[in-house]
């Protein structure tokens, strides 16, 4: 009796070791972010994606309440200034994709008011210019 029960558990120990070295468990498959890389700035793919695309559709939407004709002239340069600061901004502070259309569609909104901002920023900044006091 000894030896049969020595000769099944000798037939089963090979047997359970191939399987636990074959089996590798179960594994959670995590997905990522696309990264995409700018001028040696990473940063997310989606993100980018959703801000800009706020961003166009505000300007887009701005351009279109005016209804002038050659709108689209007077604002390509206002548009692309909007463009550039949401895509550094998306470079800079790496939002997430419901953030990012937030910034984008803010900064689009904006659109001429970044000049002013940019305008005041650098006037605090630098010394001597200041506007002349009246």
């Amino acid at each position: 009796m000894i030896w049969k029960m020595g000769a099944t558990m000798g037939a089963f120990i090979p047997v359970a070791a191939a399987a636990v070295a074959r089996d590798t468990g179960a594994t959670v498959a995590t997905s990522a972010p696309t990264i995409w890389h700018f001028a040696g700035y990473p940063f997310e793919a989606g993100s980018m994606i959703a801000a800009l695309c706020a961003c166009l559709a505000v300007r887009f939407y701005v351009a279109q309440t005016d209804r002038q004709q050659h709108r689209w002239t007077v604002d390509a340069p206002v548009t692309i200034l909007a463009l550039l600061f949401t895509a550094g901004a998306v470079m800079r502070l790496r939002p997430d994709p419901a953030l990012a259309l937030i910034y984008g569609t803010g900064l689009g909104a904006l659109g001429a008011g970044i000049i002013a901002i940019a305008l005041n920023f650098v006037r605090s900044k630098l010394p001597g210019t200041d506007q002349p006091q009246a």
